[in-house]
């Protein structure tokens, strides 16, 4: 089993088997190549099965949070492939299935885009990420 947790509310908690959890790393570091911190740190969490997003720092949190809610959501929608194209239809359904999970695992409060309370900042949990279209912007 692996995990992927956003805090200690076992509703921002995911937890799968090892491969999906791998895969979606994998999926992640594969849309964001040039991002080479995430990439490093993702690599790093790939083998230990577990990635604790309040535990990064807060940029960092803010990227990865809204690059597992854009993969997630390209993969399930068709406009993202994922690296495993050569998935049996049940392994691909099993896959799909645990990303609506993850997209639901993610604090309702750290949905992409600029939060009414912040006036153009945008917001993923408590973390603020520089004013929408700013060179701040994660």
């Amino acid at each position: 089993m692996a995990t992927i947790a956003w805090s200690d509310d076992p509703d921002e908690i995911w937890q799968v088997a090892g491969w999906v959890f791998r895969l979606v790393l994998d999926d992640i570091m594969a849309q964001y190549p040039d991002d080479l911190e995430m990439v490093a740190e993702l690599a790093d969490l790939r083998d230990i099965k577990g990635l604790s997003i309040d535990l990064l720092e807060p940029e960092l949190a803010a990227r990865v949070t809204e690059a597992i809610w854009d993969v997630a959501t390209g993969i399930l929608s068709g406009s993202v492939r994922s690296i495993s194209v050569n998935s049996d239809s049940m392994t691909i359904a099993q896959y799909r299935s645990a990303l609506r999970d993850l997209k639901r695992a993610i604090p309702r409060h750290s949905e992409p885009g600029p939060h009414p309370n912040v006036g153009g900042t945008t917001v993923w949990g408590d973390i603020r990420v520089g004013e929408a279209g700013s060179d701040q912007d994660a």
